[in-house]
């Protein structure tokens, strides 16, 4: 984990606050007049991600990021609306795991998102 600073205290406050994912620069906004820099937030989170203690998905053509607990799970992202729902990864984490080993890899982490639309985009 990271020393605490001030500004990486601010962006961690302000990321959980935020009601649902935000891009850098939203955060940023939100952080206000005394705000670190951009650079300062994009790196900040980042580490946040790499720590486990955010989350990220692709959103428009951008990462978007946001608070989260510890558990690793997936997310199911609308294309449309961006609705995010947490899933937990059942079978991909299996499948994975396996995958790796036949490759004479052993697995770090891993990324599975899934993008489509929601029920309510879709209807």
């Amino acid at each position: 984990m990271k020393r605490s600073t001030k500004q990486r205290s601010a962006v961690v406050a302000a990321l959980t606050e935020a009601a649902d994912f935000v891009s850098a620069q939203q955060l940023h906004v939100l952080l206000g007049v005394d705000a670190p820099s951009l650079a300062t937030v994009y790196r900040t989170l980042q580490a946040l991600v790499d720590e486990g203690l955010a989350d990220t998905v692709a959103r428009g053509g951008e990462q978007v990021y946001r608070a989260c607990g510890t558990a690793h799970h997936h997310h199911l992202v609308c294309t449309e609306c961006a609705t995010t729902v947490e899933v937990d990864g059942g079978e991909i984490e299996e499948w994975a795991a396996r995958t790796a080993r036949e490759h004479g890899f052993v697995t770090d982490s891993h990324i599975a998102d899934i993008y489509g639309r929601c029920g309510t985009c879709s209807a």
